[in-house]
C-alpha cells in the first residue's frame, strides 16, 4: 500500500488509501487474555467488571475547594476521614461470609503475561491501598486471581474534566461466591423503580468512594478474601466481596 502511517495514543491510521485500526493498552490486553487463561465466558468477564473493581482515581481539585468548609465540618464531626479503621471501631456491623464448604481452597492461576507497565499498575493499586490500611499482606491458603482493566471515567484533578476508560483493578471472586450462601431477597427491578420516580422533576444521587471500605470483616472470614498480584498475596479486613 502506497502512503504514510500515522500514531497517535492507541490509534495507529494508514495513508493514502485510508485504513484506520484501534490499538489497546496492555492492561486490556492481559484481561482479554484473563478469559481464556481463566476458563471465563465473556459474559463471565463483564459481570466481574461490573461487580468487582477498585478504583484509586484522583479526587478533583475544583470539587474540593468548592466545599472545603463542609468537609471540614464532617471531619471535626468525626463522619468522615482518610482512615476507615478510626470508623471500624465505631461501627458493631461486621461481614461474615456464610460459607458452604469451609473444605474448599481457592486456588485461582495468576495472570501469565504481566508486562512491566502492568506491574507498575499493580503495584500503584495496592501501595495505595496498603497506605490507608485496607489490605494487608496475607499468609491464607486461598488465592482469588487479580487483573487490571480500563473502564468507566475518572477526574482529571487539575482540570475537572472527565476521562473516560478509568483504570482499575478488578477480582475474580467467582470461585467464592459461589461457595457462599446468598440472602434471600429480591432487589427492586427497573420497572419498579422507573414507576416511583417516573414522574419527578429531581433527582439526586449519593455514592462513596471505595464504598466497601465502609465495613470490617469477620475475623473469621478474612482469608477467604486473598488476592494474588505480581508481588504477592495481599487480603481485606474490611468488606471487599
Amino acid at each position: 500500500m502506497q502512503g504514510g502511517l500515522r500514531i497517535e495514543g492507541q490509534m495507529v491510521t494508514f495513508y493514502k488509501n485510508i485504513t484506520t485500526i484501534a490499538t489497546k493498552v496492555d492492561a486490556e490486553v492481559a484481561a482479554s487474555a484473563a478469559i481464556e487463561e481463566l476458563d471465563l465466558s465473556e459474559l463471565e468477564y463483564f459481570e466481574i467488571q461490573r461487580i468487582t473493581a477498585y478504583s484509586c482515581g484522583e479526587e478533583s481539585q475544583r470539587f474540593k475547594e468548592k466545599f472545603r468548609y463542609l468537609f471540614e465540618r464532617l471531619k471535626e464531626q468525626r463522619y468522615i476521614g482518610e482512615n476507615p479503621l478510626q470508623h471500624w471501631e465505631k461501627n458493631r456491623i461486621k461481614c461474615k461470609l456464610d460459607i458452604m464448604n469451609p473444605d474448599i481452597t481457592i486456588q485461582d492461576k495468576p495472570l501469565k503475561y504481566v508486562t512491566p507497565a502492568m506491574k507498575e499498575q499493580f503495584d500503584k493499586h495496592v501501595k495505595a491501598l496498603l497506605k490507608i490500611r485496607v489490605i494487608r499482606p496475607s499468609k491464607s491458603r486461598h488465592r482469588t486471581m487479580t487483573m487490571m482493566i480500563n473502564s468507566g471515567t475518572s477526574i482529571d484533578p487539575k482540570t475537572g474534566a472527565e476521562i473516560k476508560e478509568k483504570e482499575r483493578m478488578v477480582f475474580n471472586y467467582r470461585t467464592l461466591n459461589d461457595n457462599t450462601h446468598k440472602n434471600q431477597y429480591s432487589l427492586p427491578g427497573i420497572n419498579t423503580i422507573l414507576k416511583k420516580v417516573g414522574n419527578s422533576r429531581i433527582y439526586s444521587k449519593f455514592d462513596l468512594k471505595s464504598g466497601f471500605h465502609q465495613v470490617a470483616m469477620d475475623p473469621e472470614s478474612i482469608e477467604w478474601t486473598a488476592f494474588v498480584v505480581p508481588n504477592g498475596l495481599y487480603e481485606w479486613p474490611c468488606h471487599s466481596v
